[in-house]
């Protein structure tokens, strides 16, 4: 069984954690959660509250750009 060197990187569209392989610091990824892509890196630390806030609607902006709504018609 393989085996290998993971980091834990939360989403930064839907906010999951998820295991990462060092072999891919740097490079772009997707979500298995909610398919977003985002590069690679370690998340910064000492996050202030507000900038915690600030990066929690972000996220959630980004989440709501990426999905269809129900009742929309599908693109041509």
């Amino acid at each position: 069984m393989a085996s290998g060197t993971y980091f834990i990187r939360s989403c930064p569209t839907c906010g999951r954690h998820l295991n990462i392989r060092v072999e891919l610091l740097g490079r772009g990824v997707e979500c298995v959660h909610c398919g977003g892509t985002f590069t690679a890196n370690e998340e910064p630390e000492g996050v202030h509250d507000d900038q915690r806030i600030e990066q929690i609607l972000a996220r959630a902006q980004r989440y709501i750009e990426s999905v269809q709504p129900l009742n929309a018609a599908p693109a041509e």
